[in-house]
């Protein structure tokens, strides 16, 4: 037999598998052994540990290579790269929404979880309302139902048009999806703009209220009153 099982370690003496060595073509009992390769076989290894060769023996090491840890301070993961012991302020345990690193686990921290969710809820609703109006709305103004854009550009535009107190060409789309510059008098692109503008009032109105319910929820410390909160909760 030309070769025979040897077994692999890192650079820092970490068992990385078998390989095989080669029987030296000038000297026959001699093996060609590779680099970081040892001929004593590692122990079986147990979860969350190592096989070290310490350059005479092996050893059995704890190792968490490729796991995710979270920093008990900041709860922020990190995946560990090499064995070891597990890094000082650090732990296996996942932590929850909100929770905090106490008694040797995350416990739930009622205040933290309430302003964490008080100001995803929050910023939700600011997202949804914003959305809402820029995204577009309808207006009778040429008589039948014309779809306007509302993007902040278009608001301005269609803000310097009123202002000029004339009529002109307008960007609309019809009901059947056409869109076009169509003409509108002074007293159409008006109207277009109070449509609009009765339209951003009550996407604002309706922020509001939902804002209210967010603080009174926060303020009673009621997280399932503050989880219920959404933009499809309340009606336009």
């Amino acid at each position: 037999m030309d070769t025979k099982v040897v077994y692999q370690t890192d650079h820092l003496g970490i068992y990385t598998g078998k390989t095989v060595a080669d029987r030296s073509p000038l000297e026959p009992d001699v093996w060609l052994i590779p680099g970081g390769c040892v001929e004593v076989a590692p122990p079986a290894v147990p979860e969350r540990k190592a096989a070290f060769w310490d350059g005479r023996k092996w050893q059995l090491v704890d190792s968490y290579q490729g796991l995710t840890v979270y920093n008990t301070a900041t709860r922020a993961p990190m995946v560990i790269e090499r064995a070891g012991a597990l890094p000082a302020g650090y732990t296996l345990e996942v932590p929850g929404p909100g929770q905090i690193w106490g008694n040797g686990h995350w416990v739930d921290d009622i205040p933290t979880v309430l302003e964490l969710r008080y100001t995803v809820q929050l910023a939700a609703v600011n997202k949804a309302c914003l959305q809402e109006i820029t995204g577009g709305f309808w207006s009778a103004a040429l008589g039948d139902g014309f779809f306007y854009e509302s993007q902040i550009e278009d608001q301005l535009n269609l803000t310097g048009l009123i202002l000029r107190g004339l009529g002109g060409g307008y960007i609309c789309r019809d009901e059947s999806g056409v869109t076009d510059f169509r003409d509108h008098t002074g007293d159409q692109l008006l109207q277009v703009g109070h449509e609009f503008t009765s339209f951003k009032l009550q996407r604002l109105r309706k922020a509001n209220e939902l804002k209210q319910a967010l603080a009174a929820a926060r303020a009673a410390t009621d997280l399932d009153a503050l989880n219920a909160v959404s933009w499809e909760s309340a009606p336009v």
